[in-house]
């Protein structure tokens, strides 16, 4: 009877622990739960907070020059973008940042 009281411990405890494990698999890094956790309007570091460190793929920053014509004036602006990616095997989330947030993104294989 002890003996039967000790394995069946033992196999609860075990699964406990795998489903621990596979709480938090499914939590972090590239998962389509994760991929709908990210929305339009995130910082890069909101959306590094749930998939962890991107590659980056292309940068760029533009700056226009203000201008000024017979007391008619427009400011200058400038703007700043980058693609980023997160990959895992045949899974794939793509970011795309401008002015330090989200515009769009982007999965495949999840």
């Amino acid at each position: 009877m002890r003996s039967q009281n000790n394995r069946k411990s033992k196999m609860c405890l075990a699964g406990f622990f795998g489903l621990l494990l596979l709480a938090g698999c499914g939590g972090s890094g590239i998962s389509k739960v994760n991929y709908d956790r990210v929305k339009e309007g995130m910082t890069l570091q909101e959306v590094e907070a749930i998939l962890g460190k991107g590659m980056e793929q292309a940068s760029s920053n533009i700056s226009v020059p203000g201008i000024a014509v017979e007391g008619f004036s427009v400011s200058g602006m400038s703007m700043s973008g980058k693609s980023l990616v997160w990959q895992q095997g045949t899974k794939t989330i793509s970011v795309m940042i401008m002015n330090e947030k989200v515009i769009s993104k982007a999965q495949f294989g999840l």
